[in-house]
């Protein structure tokens, strides 16, 4: 049987129509929810613009909008937390990635990609996967960066079946976030490699959408104050055992709840249960159980796979770190 072939770590280009074409009620689902400070949004839409005209171009997948407690200026600069010679590096925990076709005009990623050579995009890091890796997936993947709290970006080509919009989270706790994100979206992750798995929370012909997880020792995501994912489920109530806190109701059917990781993430519900509905009140007592995952070490002198990170923003730093997914 010929090998399945993968434009990423985890994505089958070869996955039956069947699979691939589950169809959600509502596209927006999931969306990503940016906040800024007054005044800044036309800037940050100027700037992803260029990323989402093909995907994205009203910002109804990605919204930004002001906020009185958005965490940081668009003028501050990002601040080089990592010592050039540690081991770990820090980031935001969430990133968009998006898989554009190969060659398709202007909107191709390519083309698209050129984007990142101008300010205020810098390079951040690059994962560098197994090239003997079985099934065969993407060797490099580059994150970009441009103001402190504001997500990474990275552009994947695709050759064939639809392109994705993927809002993939670095996690510290695999398994715990793979189930919690198995019963908050109500599907089973597909996993593609150890660390690493995905769902498709829309799908259409030619677009997905989807939400991934990765875990690499070498980063140690932090979350962000000024993006967070906003999910639409049923009733709140079905999720309440499976959170560490109880959550917070901002309005109406909107409340903010946590991640295993400490994300934070806001949940409207569709349908709220009856005899909550007068009272607005939840509580909960109960958690997941704490599980990490590591699934790579550090391989100082094999060429299978590596990290570079580069707070200068060039891809010659100085600074590498090679990891071997086992």
């Amino acid at each position: 049987m010929e090998d399945s072939v993968f434009n990423d770590e985890g994505f089958d280009e070869c996955i039956t129509e069947e699979a691939n074409f589950l169809v959600a009620p509502d596209p927006y689902d999931c969306t990503l929810q940016i906040k800024v400070r007054w005044g800044e949004v036309s800037s940050v839409k100027k700037l992803y613009s260029p990323f989402l005209e093909g995907l994205d171009p009203t910002f109804q997948f990605i919204s930004v909008n002001e906020s009185d407690d958005a965490d940081c200026a668009l003028d501050d600069a990002c601040s080089d937390e990592d010592d050039d010679e540690s081991p770990i590096l820090q980031c935001q925990a969430i990133s968009v990635v998006l898989f554009l076709y190969e060659t398709f005009g202007r909107l191709s990623a390519i083309d698209v990609q050129r984007n990142f050579h101008f300010p205020p995009w810098k390079f951040h890091h690059r994962v560098e996967l197994p090239l003997d890796a079985k099934p065969r997936v993407t060797a490099v993947q580059d994150f970009y960066q441009t103001f402190p709290g504001l997500p990474l970006w990275s552009i994947c080509p695709v050759h064939y079946g639809n392109e994705h919009l993927r809002f993939h989270i670095f996690t510290k706790n695999f398994l715990q976030m793979r189930t919690f994100y198995e019963i908050l979206t109500g599907k089973k992750a597909t996993s593609g490699s150890p660390g690493f798995c995905f769902f498709t929370l829309y799908s259409q012909s030619g677009f997905d959408v989807q939400l991934s997880l990765k875990h690499l020792p070498q980063i140690c995501p932090k979350p962000s104050k000024s993006a967070r994912l906003k999910l639409k489920i049923k009733d709140i109530s079905t999720i309440m055992p499976h959170l560490k806190e109880p959550p917070v109701q901002t309005e109406g059917t909107l409340w903010v709840v946590s991640d295993p990781d400490g994300n934070e993430l806001l949940i409207e519900e569709t349908d709220p249960s009856n005899g909550r509905r007068k009272t607005g009140r939840l509580l909960s007592n109960t958690s997941l159980e704490t599980s990490d995952y590591e699934t790579a070490s550090i391989e100082t002198e094999s060429l299978a796979g590596s990290l570079n990170y580069s707070p200068q923003g060039t891809l010659t730093s100085s600074f590498s770190k090679r990891l071997t997914l086992l």
